[in-house]
């Protein structure tokens, strides 16, 4: 301490600002508690028992002693610790690297580990190693920080792949239903669908061969499905009516609508779907999504997003009086109020729409068309538009929570220049997923954050 205190005396007569200080004291620091983290580390290894740390059966002691250096915050710390094969699992296992929390290949502490995946979460990892440095004082490579934050995602997949399958059995819905807190009194749970588009590298670099042997070039952009779980008692406004959700659960997808499907109803499940007293789901008029929900949650009540449903009545409005001209607004405004406030609302602009139809006379081609898509669209979701006793019941009755879901989502993984992989994508989501839900903690224990499940 004296050495240091002369160091930091030193630097203030050399024009050293607080700032300066911080810097100097944050690696003199490093060097003197790196012997304690090694001694600590140490310990742990040495005290624990040769079992399988999968089956817990006693491990044939193969060697004793071998040295492992991990690279931590306060620097590099080398640990000895035995290791043994288990003839159950025939596995080759180090009990103390289980207990340590290390990972096999890799030479990051939890904390690197941790550090790694939040900075790859918020920005690509060519562009997080300043951030690291100026942030922890680390010089981490982007190769490293990606290497390490795609293990966590790798992780992360396990996680949410083994509450996929505990949802496939009795067993283990209850188990997933145990988890969810929730209050005594009746409550409703909220479910929003949707999805939107992420672009990977399809046979990068292979466009002008594909286009010379005259081959179809793939898509760069695929669909992520996407939804999100709440109770409505979770909504709430700020002093400035601005609209949140204090607490919601989330669920993200490249491998296609049956997998939301799954991993949707895990997530339910564990905020409490089976103690709901109803369900509402809320999406726009896409008919996978209600193919989804007649699937999983089918004693739901299902609502389309009125503010899809305005759109198509603007649509009509603008192709029979001309765009955003004050007879579309005055016809538009009033059959949205319809939907709102009367009880059939939706059956009285149907029925508006097929009176309009029906006079032939002075119709254009293209209005006809747009009336009978519209009527179409009004006749299949006529059922999905009770938007009177939604209000009633202060339910939502647009589907702004999904919105703002892919909004966020999109802020990481639809960068400008930004590409991916169908593996590199669905980790990365996964990670990402587990952060939001709350559950950091299982890919890293010494999280003490409060967690939600």
């Amino acid at each position: 301490m004296d050495l240091l205190r002369a160091k930091v005396e030193d630097a203030t007569m050399n024009g050293a600002n607080m700032g300066d200080l911080e810097n100097l004291i944050a690696e003199s620091v490093k060097e003197l508690v790196r012997p304690m983290l090694r001694h600590g580390a140490q310990l742990i290894a040495d005290r624990q028992p040769m079992l399988c740390p999968e089956c817990k059966s006693p491990l044939l002691i193969e060697e004793h002693a071998r040295e492992r250096t991990v690279n931590t915050l306060f620097g590099p710390v080398v640990v000895s610790r035995s290791y043994g094969y288990c003839t159950k699992c025939r596995k080759r296992h180090y009990p103390a690297d289980h207990a340590l929390g290390l990972q096999e290949r890799s030479t990051a502490s939890p904390r690197l580990q941790e550090i790694s995946s939040l900075a790859v979460l918020r920005t690509p990892a060519g562009r997080a190693p300043d951030d690291v440095r100026r942030m922890t004082g680390l010089d981490i490579t982007s190769s490293t920080l990606h290497r390490e934050a795609r293990r966590q995602g790798d992780r992360a997949l396990r996680l949410r792949d083994a509450d996929v399958a505990l949802s496939e059995n009795l067993e283990g819905i209850k188990e997933l239903s145990e988890r969810s807190r929730v209050p005594k009194q009746p409550f409703t749970m909220v479910i929003e669908i949707d999805a939107w588009n992420i672009r990977e590298r399809d046979c990068w670099g292979e466009t002008e061969e594909l286009v010379k042997k005259g081959l179809e070039i793939p898509s760069r952009w695929h669909w992520v499905y996407t939804g999100t779980v709440f109770r409505l008692d979770q909504r709430g406004k700020t002093q400035t009516g601005r609209p949140f959700i204090t607490e919601r659960g989330y669920a993200a997808t490249r491998q296609g609508v049956e997998a939301l499907e799954k991993q949707l109803y895990a997530e339910a499940l564990q905020r409490g779907l089976l103690k709901a007293e109803s369900v509402l789901v809320l999406a726009d008029g896409a008919i996978w999504i209600w193919n989804l929900a007649d699937n999983r949650f089918r004693q739901a009540t299902q609502r389309v997003d009125i503010w899809h449903v305005s759109e198509r009545i603007w649509a009509v409005a603008n192709e029979l009086h001309g765009s955003e001209t004050p007879e579309a607004r005055q016809w538009a405004q009033q059959r949205i109020a319809w939907l709102k406030r009367r009880e059939d609302g939706a059956l009285d602009v149907i029925g508006d729409l097929r009176q309009i139809r029906d006079n032939l006379e002075g119709l254009s081609a293209k209005q006809c068309e747009t009336l009978d898509q519209q009527i179409g669209y009004f006749d299949r979701h006529k059922n999905r538009m009770d938007y009177k006793n939604g209000k009633a019941l202060d339910q939502p009755l647009g589907s702004g929570a999904m919105e703002s879901t892919c909004a966020q989502y999109q802020c990481r993984f639809k960068r400008t220049g930004q590409f991916w992989s169908l593996e590199g994508d669905e980790a990365f989501l996964a990670l990402q997923t587990l952060h939001w839900n709350g559950r950091w903690n299982k890919l890293f224990p010494h999280d003490k954050i409060k967690q939600s499940e």
